[in-house]
């Protein structure tokens, strides 16, 4: 018998962050905030927090097959780099994201089983660096059916242990409109595991 996916991806974990990630959305989907019962127009921070450190930022830059010594050799980002650290991707954003977006938070609904993303836009306010304490404030701003869709959005905020900003995101989701069809893709994704 062959591994599922999550346990294939769980083999590749290089990282503490990576090893403990519980990556089987299907497995949580029955705590993940579904379309119709996302709480709208109230800012709500996630509890928890994601502490930056040098293996995941040098995990992740490797990942995307960066090459550049400030993203991906510390000896020479101490002495090179602005902040005297391995630069961190703006991309990295997202997977802080989905770190925070654990299954029963008001977030929860980007890790549904068949949701799809049509619309992203990330502003970096300030660079998110080695050290930080990072965490999230999400607000649902919209939630919408367009050509038999389910469509949600919401503005989240990125903030360090200061209270700085250091990113912002809009962000738009496709997902089933509720647990009923979030278990038809769950169900559907479980029969198809070997």
């Amino acid at each position: 018998m062959s591994a599922s996916n999550a346990e294939r991806l769980t083999a590749l974990a290089r990282t503490t962050k990576q090893r403990e990630y519980a990556r089987d959305f299907v497995a949580t989907w029955r705590d993940h905030v579904t379309w119709d019962r996302a709480p709208m127009r109230e800012a709500v921070r996630l509890p928890g927090e994601f502490i930056v450190e040098e293996e995941d930022v040098l995990a992740y830059n490797l990942a995307l097959g960066e090459t550049d010594p400030l993203l991906v050799d510390p000896e020479y980002a101490r002495v090179h780099a602005p902040g005297g650290t391995v630069v961190v991707h703006p991309l990295f954003t997202t997977s802080i994201g989905f770190w925070l977006a654990a299954p029963g938070t008001p977030l929860s609904w980007t890790r549904t089983p068949g949701a799809r993303n049509p619309f992203q836009r990330v502003v970096i306010r300030e660079p998110i660096k080695i050290g930080d304490r990072l965490s999230l404030t999400v607000e649902n701003t919209d939630r919408y059916i367009r050509r038999g869709k389910h469509y949600l959005s919401a503005h989240v905020v990125m903030s360090d242990q200061r209270g700085a900003v250091k990113a912002e995101s809009w962000a738009t989701l496709i997902l089933p409109a509720n647990h009923d069809e979030a278990r038809a893709f769950a169900t559907a994704l479980n029969d198809t595991r070997p």
